[in-house]
């Protein structure tokens, strides 16, 4: 048996967010970007004009949706309560039990869809749509490795690290 207890902050969900999408930001940027700095450099002076005027646009459409993905990002947590409860997560050869201030379950993992880890979280994922985050940060290094240990034992279907 093994008992972590979380508290995930609106910082911790914002920088997860933040990973998981930077690399489409990025390279939609990126292929925006040189298509503009391609056809600025191939047009006439007229098409400059509108080029560097569509550049100007693109600017801003993107400043606005970052604006527009952090407000979002901003009500999303806020709105789900039990998200920002300390959870008390209780590891077991047969199953586990959360608890939070609202709440108190337990999920058995033969009910795991699957669970996959990064770098400072692992996900559990009790369907295709609907997971435990649980980040890594409250974990020891011996904890983590108990965890990826109850996960194998049980045959759940795991994307694990090897650190």
């Amino acid at each position: 048996m093994m008992t972590v207890k979380t508290h995930i902050t609106f910082k911790d969900y914002l920088n997860f967010n933040i990973k998981n999408s930077l690399s489409r930001i990025i390279i939609f940027s990126s292929i925006l970007l040189v298509f503009f700095g391609l056809n600025l450099f191939t047009v006439e002076s007229d098409a400059k004009e509108l080029l560097k005027s569509a550049s100007l646009w693109f600017a801003l459409v993107f400043v606005f949706l970052v604006a527009r993905g952090y407000f979002r990002l901003k009500r999303a947590f806020y709105s789900n309560k039990k998200i920002q409860e300390e959870i008390t997560y209780t590891f077991t050869d047969e199953k586990i039990h959360t608890k939070g201030d609202t709440f108190d379950g337990d999920f058995t993992w033969n009910t795991i869809y699957r669970v996959k880890e990064n770098k400072d979280w692992f996900f559990i994922y009790q369907s295709k749509m609907t997971m435990n985050m649980v980040p890594k940060k409250y974990f020891t290094n011996h904890q983590i490795v108990e965890l990826r240990n109850f996960i194998k034992k049980n045959n759940v279907k795991a994307k694990l690290r090897n650190d």
